[in-house]
């Protein structure tokens, strides 16, 4: 697979190959990380509860999608992504704030998804295999799925295209056997820890959820969605096609990840924390214990 040839010059049109299909197949499979899912144990960490959490995700991500889906349709014209193309608006210097956002949207989640995943894949390998959880196996974790994200970024789009088309099947077979295994254990009940609503009441909490959560998922989109329909050509897929798959393919994307988030916050009663309960009340550790202690015990005793 060659390397991204393209930065925010425009695409020839003979490159514009992908259909709508395509970009609901990026903005699903993209999604379904532990980057996106830890944004739904937010609402159980502010003291809701299950159906509490779910409309205020749902409301804020549905809210969201709507006002941000027909930006898609910007860089479906012009065949460049959206910073380049809020030129024709601000100019040439204004168009670099678009740019700025996006620089740092891009930062803040690859931090985020080393951060998560990090910490997940650290926690997993200590209770399956008693890898040390020090300072130098955090290093060499976080080291390694940097170097994955920056192989992805050289890479570009149709690596990312080729893996989404995978992601978006595998992972959600993945979620689904996942919320089989943390079933037994679900509470739509708030979570005692969560120590009762973040801003004393139900309603500012559920306002707070609703943006941190639901709202904060669209937006973040609002400088990426033409880094994927720029590949599209206006010739061979008319616009509403184009912001029918953009509204799917957000909602699917944002809406399954957080929503597993939310629910397996509960089943876990991951309320302080969402990495370590999550590891802690997974049923595998059942398979092993001729060969490594009970995970609770060795949760106990990192602090």
């Amino acid at each position: 697979m060659p390397i991204e040839q393209r930065g925010v010059d425009t695409i020839p049109e003979e490159e514009r190959t992908s259909s709508p299909r395509d970009l609901v197949s990026i903005l699903l499979g993209s999604n379904l990380c532990l980057g996106v899912i830890v944004f739904g144990w937010l609402p159980p960490s502010f003291g809701l509860d299950w159906w509490s959490s779910v409309s205020a995700v749902v409301a804020g991500t549905v809210a969201g999608v709507v006002f941000t889906a027909p930006l898609a349709l910007i860089s479906l014209r012009t065949a460049t992504n959206l910073s380049t193309s809020s030129g024709a608006q601000f100019g040439v210097r204004g168009r670099l704030v678009g740019s700025v956002v996006g620089l740092l949207l891009a930062l803040g989640y690859t931090a985020l998804t080393v951060w998560i995943g990090g910490d997940v894949m650290l926690s997993v390998l200590g209770r399956l295999t008693g890898m040390p959880q020090n300072d130098l196996s955090y290093g060499l974790v976080y080291g390694l799925l940097a170097a994955a994200t920056v192989v992805g970024a050289v890479y570009g789009y149709r690596l990312l295209l080729a893996m989404s088309r995978v992601l978006a099947f595998g992972m959600t077979a993945l979620l689904l056997l996942g919320v089989i295994a943390y079933a037994p254990d679900f509470t739509t009940a708030a979570l005692p820890e969560a120590g009762g609503y973040l801003l004393g009441g139900f309603w500012p909490t559920w306002l707070l959820a609703a943006v941190a959560a639901g709202l904060s998922g669209p937006i973040a989109f609002i400088t990426l969605l033409g880094d994927y329909t720029r590949y599209i050509s206006p010739a061979r897929h008319g616009s509403r096609r184009v912001l029918h798959a953009t509204w799917l393919g957000l909602l699917l994307g944002l809406l399954v990840p957080q929503l597993f988030g939310t629910f397996t916050s509960y089943a876990a009663r991951a309320a302080l924390d969402y990495a370590g309960p999550l590891v802690d009340a997974s049923p595998a550790g059942t398979w092993c214990r001729c060969c490594s202690p009970p995970p609770r015990a060795r949760w106990a005793t990192r602090g």
